[in-house]
């Protein structure tokens, strides 16, 4: 296990506090959270946007998915439907997760989320979700993103039908020749990535008593920047050997033009 000290470790919250109140002026605090689905703990905010180009009213919608610190606190990545710039946004949750308390948000600048044309949209929707986390720093949801583009890029190469574990798509489209064995071994790792951000490190030790074992085999990874980082360039490679290349090597010919026939 990676060992991380919770009571030496700044949160995430105290770090954004720190740095913020620095590089920023105060801001309005007139925020008001609205659970907009329980099951996953999405919400949305409604106030006056921190950027000073704004500074108006204007409604605040997720652009990722919800980190929660080792505080039980909901903090995510907002747009303002005003201007179109970020917030990080951090709240409670009450009343069986129904309803939310605001706590704090903090101005951001603009995620490079930025991917290849080449990958088909409904792709870079998942992958675009994956950068805003990384740039927030959730780290979990970073992998899980990745993890699910990945699943819908399998889906979209094409895989029998009946096969719905993402394990088995990804063999077979080494099987079918459509990835290379390397390629194979870079989505296997997106994937185990991704489950393990999936899960807490908890479910791993439960895992292994439900099986009778005394101790998990081998460590048990907490994601962190690094391994985040990792899985979106692995992710990135497997886009670029799927659909950039071929759709690169369409666009030129090279070879030499045949010498007309002597007659």
């Amino acid at each position: 296990m990676i060992p991380i000290d919770e009571q030496d470790t700044p949160s995430l919250f105290d770090l954004l506090q720190a740095t913020a109140l620095y590089l920023w002026k105060e801001w309005p605090r007139d925020m008001i959270g609205t659970i907009t689905n329980p099951q996953q703990l999405a919400f949305s905010l409604r106030g006056t946007c921190p950027h000073s180009d704004c500074n108006r009213p204007s409604v605040f919608m997720l652009v990722t998915g919800v980190h929660h610190d080792i505080r039980g606190q909901g903090i995510a990545a907002m747009q303002c439907q005003g201007c179109m710039k970020y917030i990080l946004a951090i709240v409670t949750y009450a009343n069986n997760n129904h309803t939310v308390n605001y706590v704090s948000h903090y101005p951001l600048g603009a995620p490079n989320d930025t991917v290849a044309p080449e990958i088909p949209p409904h792709i870079q929707v998942d992958f675009k979700e994956a950068l805003r986390c990384l740039f927030v720093n959730a780290y979990n949801a970073t992998v899980e993103m990745c993890r699910r583009a990945l699943e819908a890029s399998c889906i979209d190469l094409g895989i029998p039908k009946g096969i719905r574990d993402l394990e088995d798509m990804i063999d077979s489209l080494e099987s079918q020749r459509k990835i290379t064995p390397h390629m194979k071994e870079v989505a296997h790792k997106i994937r185990l990535g991704g489950n393990r951000g999936a899960h807490p490190p908890e479910a791993d030790v439960l895992a292994a008593q439900q099986a009778g074992e005394m101790q998990v085999a081998g460590p048990v990874v907490i994601i962190v920047k690094e391994h985040a980082e990792a899985i979106v360039d692995f992710t990135r490679q497997f886009f670029q050997h799927v659909y950039v290349v071929p759709q690169q090597l369409g666009k030129y010919d090279f070879t030499k033009p045949k010498a007309p026939a002597q007659p």
